[in-house]
């Protein structure tokens, strides 16, 4: 039997991937086509949200702010047999606001990613509590670009599941090779509003350095994800349904 395809190919989307078929800590397969992460779902072509669904898509959770779903309607909104929540990361999210903090390794991006653990506990415990509640078929989470607040949850996920720092680190950075379009759209863009181009560029980026940083800080001050899910006091049942999804047993 053929592995499934990681990157899902999946005409108006960039960055739509499975988590599946990584390693838990119990030595299992986290399952394929439960949890889907991916960048975002307004430009699907003509069919493929009906396919999605088909193939088993039974939630979508987006995590964008409601102007930024607004602005780019998720053709999930209204698509039968999908349940739609739209659960943001952020109150509010802008390039400048990225940029304004310092990190270890330099790169702006990680100051954003401990910001978000630290300041958005309580959002991150309702979005994983919401995931866990699909029993059958699979669950998709996105942002804009799938990469920031996607990879964010994702982490999280792959943690809960205890996946490897080094598979998770991969799987984060595996989205640099697949939105350089989407990229080169947001930087035409920027530079068509007169922005700090380059400055722009670099919260584009997708280093595996930034997320082995997280990962690094999550477990100094944490202990470990699941230390963190106790931080932020993700229910135990929320906790229970999200490894036994994740191929986790007993």
């Amino acid at each position: 039997m053929s592995t499934p395809a990681r990157h899902l190919t999946v005409r108006g989307t960039y960055n739509l991937r499975d988590l599946g078929g990584y390693t838990t800590a119990q030595g299992t397969q986290i399952p394929w086509r439960r949890f889907l992460r991916a960048d975002c779902l307004h430009r699907l072509e003509d069919g493929e949200a009906s396919r999605l669904h088909f193939e088993g898509l039974r939630q979508v959770v987006d995590l964008r702010t409601p102007a930024e779903v607004m602005e780019a309607p998720s053709l999930f909104g209204t698509h039968p047999g999908v349940e739609f929540v739209n659960l943001p990361l952020f109150g509010a999210l802008s390039p400048a606001a990225l940029a304004e903090g310092e990190a270890p390794d330099g790169h702006p991006l990680l100051a954003f990613y401990v910001t978000a653990i630290e300041t958005r506990g309580t959002a991150i415990r309702d979005i994983l509590s919401r995931i866990s509640e699909v029993r059958e078929g699979a669950v998709l989470f996105n942002c804009t670009a799938g990469k920031d607040r996607t990879g964010i949850i994702a982490a999280l996920l792959l943690g809960i599941a205890g996946v490897t720092p080094r598979e998770i680190v991969a799987d984060y950075a595996m989205t640099e090779a697949l939105i350089p379009d989407l990229v080169a759209q947001f930087l035409d863009a920027s530079r068509a509003r007169g922005g700090d181009v380059e400055a722009y560029a670099r919260l584009l980026e997708s280093p595996a350095s930034t997320m082995a940083g997280f990962l690094s800080y999550i477990d100094a001050t944490y202990g470990s994800v699941m230390g963190y899910m106790d931080h932020i006091d993700l229910p135990l049942d929320a906790a229970a349904r999200l490894q036994s999804r994740l191929g986790l047993t007993g």
